[in-house]
Protein backbone atom coordinates (compact mmCIF):
# COMPACT_ATOMS: atom_id res chain seq x y z
CA UNK A 1 0.00 0.00 0.00
CA UNK A 2 2.67 2.23 0.67
CA UNK A 3 4.72 1.33 -2.44
CA UNK A 4 1.52 2.34 -4.51
CA UNK A 5 1.05 5.49 -2.83
CA UNK A 6 4.75 6.69 -3.04
CA UNK A 7 4.18 5.77 -6.64
CA UNK A 8 1.37 7.81 -6.83
CA UNK A 9 2.84 10.79 -5.48
CA UNK A 10 5.75 10.82 -6.97
CA UNK A 11 3.76 11.14 -10.84
CA UNK A 12 1.70 13.64 -9.21
CA UNK A 13 4.81 15.97 -8.19
CA UNK A 14 6.43 15.06 -11.36
CA UNK A 15 3.41 16.09 -13.22
CA UNK A 16 3.23 19.82 -11.41
CA UNK A 17 6.53 20.28 -11.92
CA UNK A 18 6.33 19.43 -15.69
CA UNK A 19 3.28 21.39 -16.22
CA UNK A 20 4.48 24.07 -13.67
CA UNK A 21 2.81 27.54 -15.26
CA UNK A 22 1.57 25.99 -18.24
CA UNK A 23 -1.78 26.67 -19.16
CA UNK A 24 -4.05 23.71 -19.94
CA UNK A 25 -1.44 21.38 -18.46
CA UNK A 26 -3.24 17.75 -18.67
CA UNK A 27 -4.48 18.60 -22.43
CA UNK A 28 -0.65 20.38 -23.22
CA UNK A 29 0.65 16.58 -21.71
CA UNK A 30 -1.68 14.43 -24.07
CA UNK A 31 -0.46 16.56 -27.09
CA UNK A 32 2.85 16.34 -26.34
CA UNK A 33 2.89 12.44 -25.72
CA UNK A 34 0.67 11.90 -28.61
CA UNK A 35 1.94 14.31 -31.45
CA UNK A 36 4.49 16.66 -30.58
CA UNK A 37 4.52 19.84 -31.93
CA UNK A 38 7.77 21.85 -32.11
CA UNK A 39 5.72 25.34 -33.39
CA UNK A 40 3.59 25.20 -29.74
CA UNK A 41 5.67 26.99 -27.11
CA UNK A 42 3.78 25.32 -24.43
CA UNK A 43 4.62 21.71 -25.41
CA UNK A 44 8.42 22.62 -26.22
CA UNK A 45 8.49 23.91 -22.80
CA UNK A 46 6.89 21.01 -21.10
CA UNK A 47 9.05 18.71 -23.61
CA UNK A 48 12.30 20.74 -22.11
CA UNK A 49 11.79 19.77 -18.43
CA UNK A 50 11.86 16.44 -18.78
CA UNK A 51 15.63 16.85 -18.39
CA UNK A 52 15.08 18.62 -15.30
CA UNK A 53 12.42 16.34 -13.71
CA UNK A 54 14.45 13.45 -14.58
CA UNK A 55 17.95 14.44 -13.03
CA UNK A 56 15.90 15.90 -9.71
CA UNK A 57 14.24 12.31 -9.82
CA UNK A 58 17.50 10.35 -10.34
CA UNK A 59 19.47 12.71 -7.67
CA UNK A 60 17.24 12.52 -5.34
CA UNK A 61 17.42 8.53 -5.30
CA UNK A 62 20.32 8.48 -5.41
CA UNK A 63 21.23 10.98 -2.54
CA UNK A 64 18.83 9.31 -0.52
CA UNK A 65 19.99 5.64 -0.73
CA UNK A 66 23.56 6.85 -0.24
CA UNK A 67 22.45 8.57 3.37
CA UNK A 68 20.81 5.40 3.95
CA UNK A 69 23.55 3.18 3.07
CA UNK A 70 26.00 5.33 4.75
CA UNK A 71 24.38 5.17 8.11
CA UNK A 72 24.02 1.17 7.69
CA UNK A 73 27.75 0.91 7.27
CA UNK A 74 28.85 3.26 10.23
CA UNK A 75 25.56 2.10 12.49
CA UNK A 76 24.75 6.08 13.06
CA UNK A 77 21.96 7.64 12.08
CA UNK A 78 23.55 10.78 11.57
CA UNK A 79 25.52 9.78 8.67
CA UNK A 80 25.03 11.60 5.37
CA UNK A 81 27.35 12.16 2.53
CA UNK A 82 26.49 16.12 2.99
CA UNK A 83 27.31 16.47 6.29
CA UNK A 84 30.38 14.16 6.25
CA UNK A 85 32.08 16.28 3.88
CA UNK A 86 31.58 13.12 0.94
CA UNK A 87 29.32 15.68 -1.19
CA UNK A 88 32.56 18.52 -0.39
CA UNK A 89 35.14 16.29 -1.82
CA UNK A 90 33.52 15.46 -5.43
CA UNK A 91 32.39 19.35 -5.50
CA UNK A 92 35.86 20.36 -5.02
CA UNK A 93 37.39 17.83 -7.62
CA UNK A 94 34.98 19.05 -10.01
CA UNK A 95 36.24 22.79 -9.12
CA UNK A 96 39.96 21.69 -9.69
CA UNK A 97 38.70 19.73 -13.02
CA UNK A 98 37.02 23.39 -13.85
CA UNK A 99 40.35 25.10 -13.19
CA UNK A 100 43.03 23.22 -14.63
CA UNK A 101 41.18 21.16 -17.67
CA UNK A 102 38.02 23.74 -18.92
CA UNK A 103 36.98 22.23 -21.56
CA UNK A 104 36.47 18.85 -19.70
CA UNK A 105 33.53 16.35 -20.96
CA UNK A 106 30.72 15.13 -18.26
CA UNK A 107 31.91 11.90 -17.99
CA UNK A 108 35.69 13.32 -16.74
CA UNK A 109 33.69 15.18 -14.47
CA UNK A 110 31.72 12.48 -12.95
CA UNK A 111 35.73 10.14 -12.82
CA UNK A 112 36.82 13.43 -11.11
CA UNK A 113 34.00 13.86 -8.42
CA UNK A 114 33.29 10.02 -7.75
CA UNK A 115 37.37 10.43 -7.11
CA UNK A 116 36.86 13.42 -4.59
CA UNK A 117 34.27 11.48 -3.19
CA UNK A 118 36.49 8.15 -2.50
CA UNK A 119 39.21 10.52 -1.09
CA UNK A 120 36.92 12.15 1.16
CA UNK A 121 35.70 9.31 2.60
CA UNK A 122 39.20 7.83 3.23
CA UNK A 123 39.49 10.90 5.47
CA UNK A 124 36.69 10.43 7.31
CA UNK A 125 37.69 6.25 7.93
CA UNK A 126 41.25 7.70 8.72
CA UNK A 127 39.78 10.39 11.58
CA UNK A 128 37.83 8.04 13.24
CA UNK A 129 40.81 5.57 14.19
CA UNK A 130 42.62 8.74 14.90
CA UNK A 131 39.58 9.96 17.52
CA UNK A 132 40.09 8.02 20.64
CA UNK A 133 36.69 8.15 21.45
CA UNK A 134 35.31 6.39 18.16
CA UNK A 135 32.95 4.33 19.50
CA UNK A 136 30.81 7.60 21.14
CA UNK A 137 27.64 8.06 18.37
CA UNK A 138 28.57 12.11 18.17
CA UNK A 139 32.39 10.83 17.08
CA UNK A 140 31.08 10.22 13.48
CA UNK A 141 29.33 13.82 12.62
CA UNK A 142 32.30 15.09 14.28
CA UNK A 143 34.61 13.92 12.14
CA UNK A 144 32.57 14.63 9.80
CA UNK A 145 32.07 18.56 10.49
CA UNK A 146 36.02 18.17 10.60
CA UNK A 147 36.53 16.77 7.02
CA UNK A 148 33.33 19.31 5.48
CA UNK A 149 34.51 22.30 6.86
CA UNK A 150 37.99 21.58 5.43
CA UNK A 151 36.81 20.41 1.79
CA UNK A 152 33.76 22.74 1.61
CA UNK A 153 35.78 26.21 1.99
CA UNK A 154 38.49 24.70 -0.51
CA UNK A 155 35.91 25.15 -3.75
CA UNK A 156 34.68 28.84 -2.71
CA UNK A 157 38.35 29.85 -2.05
CA UNK A 158 39.83 28.28 -5.48
CA UNK A 159 36.45 29.87 -7.68
CA UNK A 160 36.86 32.93 -6.19
CA UNK A 161 40.43 32.96 -6.93
CA UNK A 162 40.07 32.22 -10.68
CA UNK A 163 36.93 34.18 -11.02
CA UNK A 164 34.62 30.72 -11.30
CA UNK A 165 32.33 32.43 -8.69
CA UNK A 166 29.37 33.14 -10.96
CA UNK A 167 29.89 29.72 -13.08
CA UNK A 168 30.57 28.33 -10.13
CA UNK A 169 27.24 29.46 -8.18
CA UNK A 170 24.48 27.97 -10.68
CA UNK A 171 26.16 24.27 -10.14
CA UNK A 172 26.91 24.39 -7.01
CA UNK A 173 23.91 25.31 -5.58
CA UNK A 174 21.87 22.89 -7.39
CA UNK A 175 19.89 25.34 -10.29
CA UNK A 176 18.44 22.62 -12.16
CA UNK A 177 17.21 25.05 -14.90
CA UNK A 178 20.87 24.60 -16.64
CA UNK A 179 20.28 20.42 -16.64
CA UNK A 180 20.55 19.32 -20.53
CA UNK A 181 19.20 15.56 -21.81
CA UNK A 182 22.35 14.31 -22.55
CA UNK A 183 23.30 14.49 -18.69
CA UNK A 184 20.01 11.92 -17.71
CA UNK A 185 21.86 9.22 -19.43
CA UNK A 186 24.79 9.54 -16.85
CA UNK A 187 22.59 8.43 -14.19
CA UNK A 188 21.17 5.66 -15.72
CA UNK A 189 24.09 3.23 -15.27
CA UNK A 190 25.07 4.15 -11.57
CA UNK A 191 21.32 3.36 -10.30
CA UNK A 192 21.22 0.48 -13.02
CA UNK A 193 24.36 -1.31 -11.04
CA UNK A 194 22.59 -0.20 -7.50
CA UNK A 195 19.52 -1.63 -8.28
CA UNK A 196 21.40 -5.26 -8.97
CA UNK A 197 23.12 -5.13 -5.79
CA UNK A 198 20.04 -4.48 -3.76
CA UNK A 199 18.23 -7.23 -5.71
CA UNK A 200 20.69 -9.56 -5.16
CA UNK A 201 21.86 -8.33 -1.69
CA UNK A 202 18.51 -7.24 -0.56
CA UNK A 203 18.10 -9.84 2.80
CA UNK A 204 21.54 -9.12 4.06
CA UNK A 205 21.07 -5.68 4.52
CA UNK A 206 19.10 -6.17 7.60
CA UNK A 207 21.44 -8.89 8.67
CA UNK A 208 24.45 -6.53 8.67
CA UNK A 209 23.01 -4.03 10.94
CA UNK A 210 23.66 -6.74 13.92
CA UNK A 211 26.34 -7.49 15.27
CA UNK A 212 29.89 -8.24 13.97
CA UNK A 213 30.25 -11.60 15.54
CA UNK A 214 27.26 -13.03 15.14
CA UNK A 215 26.89 -12.19 11.31
CA UNK A 216 30.19 -13.35 10.66
CA UNK A 217 29.41 -16.62 12.30
CA UNK A 218 25.78 -17.37 10.20
CA UNK A 219 28.69 -17.20 7.29
CA UNK A 220 28.14 -13.20 6.34
CA UNK A 221 31.11 -11.92 4.30
CA UNK A 222 31.24 -8.56 6.39
CA UNK A 223 34.21 -7.02 4.83
CA UNK A 224 33.22 -7.91 1.25
CA UNK A 225 29.64 -5.92 2.16
CA UNK A 226 31.50 -3.15 3.62
CA UNK A 227 33.37 -2.73 0.37
CA UNK A 228 30.18 -2.90 -1.41
CA UNK A 229 28.50 -0.13 0.52
CA UNK A 230 31.02 2.03 0.56
CA UNK A 231 31.50 1.72 -2.90
CA UNK A 232 27.93 2.45 -3.57
CA UNK A 233 28.02 5.43 -1.56
CA UNK A 234 31.17 7.02 -3.21
CA UNK A 235 30.07 6.44 -6.94
CA UNK A 236 26.01 7.53 -6.40
CA UNK A 237 27.39 10.54 -4.30
CA UNK A 238 29.93 11.51 -6.92
CA UNK A 239 27.54 11.75 -10.10
CA UNK A 240 25.03 13.10 -8.26
CA UNK A 241 27.33 16.21 -7.40
CA UNK A 242 28.91 16.38 -10.92
CA UNK A 243 25.49 17.03 -12.62
CA UNK A 244 23.32 17.85 -10.24
CA UNK A 245 25.57 20.07 -7.65
CA UNK A 246 25.70 19.63 -3.71
CA UNK A 247 22.42 19.32 -2.50
CA UNK A 248 22.68 18.67 1.21
CA UNK A 249 20.66 17.06 3.81
CA UNK A 250 18.41 14.38 1.56
CA UNK A 251 20.66 11.53 2.88
CA UNK A 252 19.49 12.70 6.37
CA UNK A 253 15.87 13.74 6.31
CA UNK A 254 14.73 10.73 3.88
CA UNK A 255 15.58 7.35 5.62
CA UNK A 256 14.49 8.97 8.80
CA UNK A 257 11.16 9.93 7.19
CA UNK A 258 10.67 6.02 5.70
CA UNK A 259 11.97 5.07 9.24
CA UNK A 260 8.85 6.31 11.28
CA UNK A 261 6.88 3.49 8.51
CA UNK A 262 9.21 0.90 8.49
CA UNK A 263 11.37 1.15 11.40
CA UNK A 264 15.05 -0.34 10.87
CA UNK A 265 13.83 -3.30 8.33
CA UNK A 266 16.31 -3.06 5.62
CA UNK A 267 14.57 -5.47 3.16
CA UNK A 268 11.58 -2.59 3.06
CA UNK A 269 13.83 0.73 3.89
CA UNK A 270 16.38 0.10 0.21
CA UNK A 271 13.32 0.12 -1.52
CA UNK A 272 10.94 3.04 -0.24
CA UNK A 273 13.85 5.33 0.67
CA UNK A 274 15.41 5.65 -2.88
CA UNK A 275 11.51 6.63 -3.59
CA UNK A 276 10.96 8.94 -0.78
CA UNK A 277 13.98 11.00 -1.57
CA UNK A 278 13.13 11.32 -5.63
CA UNK A 279 9.18 12.71 -4.30
CA UNK A 280 11.27 15.12 -1.76
CA UNK A 281 14.01 16.66 -4.25
CA UNK A 282 11.32 16.79 -7.32
CA UNK A 283 8.46 18.59 -5.04
CA UNK A 284 11.45 20.62 -3.39
CA UNK A 285 12.46 21.88 -6.95
CA UNK A 286 8.64 22.44 -7.97
CA UNK A 287 8.42 24.86 -4.74
CA UNK A 288 11.47 26.46 -4.88
CA UNK A 289 9.92 27.83 -8.22
CA UNK A 290 6.54 28.50 -6.95
CA UNK A 291 7.26 30.36 -3.56
CA UNK A 292 9.89 32.65 -5.01
CA UNK A 293 8.02 33.03 -8.79
CA UNK A 294 9.23 34.36 -11.45
CA UNK A 295 12.65 34.01 -9.36
CA UNK A 296 13.65 30.85 -8.46
CA UNK A 297 15.50 29.04 -5.29
CA UNK A 298 17.79 26.54 -5.87
CA UNK A 299 16.47 22.88 -4.75
CA UNK A 300 19.94 22.83 -2.94
CA UNK A 301 18.96 25.65 -0.62
CA UNK A 302 15.53 24.48 -0.02
CA UNK A 303 16.50 21.37 1.14
CA UNK A 304 18.73 23.18 3.51
CA UNK A 305 16.19 25.07 4.92
CA UNK A 306 14.31 21.92 5.57
CA UNK A 307 17.46 19.79 6.87
CA UNK A 308 19.04 21.99 9.46
CA UNK A 309 16.08 22.07 11.68
CA UNK A 310 15.89 18.49 11.35
CA UNK A 311 19.42 17.87 12.03
CA UNK A 312 19.20 20.01 15.62
CA UNK A 313 16.46 18.50 16.38
CA UNK A 314 18.14 15.09 15.88
CA UNK A 315 21.29 16.31 17.86
CA UNK A 316 19.48 17.53 20.63
CA UNK A 317 16.69 14.34 20.96
CA UNK A 318 19.57 11.83 20.88
CA UNK A 319 18.43 10.30 17.38
CA UNK A 320 21.97 9.85 16.29
CA UNK A 321 22.55 6.44 18.37
CA UNK A 322 23.69 3.23 17.24
CA UNK A 323 21.17 1.10 16.06
CA UNK A 324 19.17 -0.88 18.58
CA UNK A 325 19.52 -4.89 18.01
Amino acid sequence: MWGAGLILLLLIVCFFSLTFEISEPCQTLLAVIKSYDSTVKEQVILLSRISRVSIALFAGSALALSGLLMQLHYRNTLADPSLMGVNDGAALAVILILVFFSDASMPQRIIASIAGSFVAYLMIQVGLKKVRVHHSPLALPLVGLIVSMILGSLPTLIASYFNLSQSMTSWYSSRLYRVEWQQVRYFILPLLIAIVFIAVLRKQFTVYRYDHDLTVAIGMERKKFELILQALVVVLTGVTVAIAGRIAFVGLIVPHMARLVYGNRYEKLIIYVPLVGAVMVVAADYLGRYLNYPFETPVGIMFAMIGVPIFLWLIRSGKGGDYNV
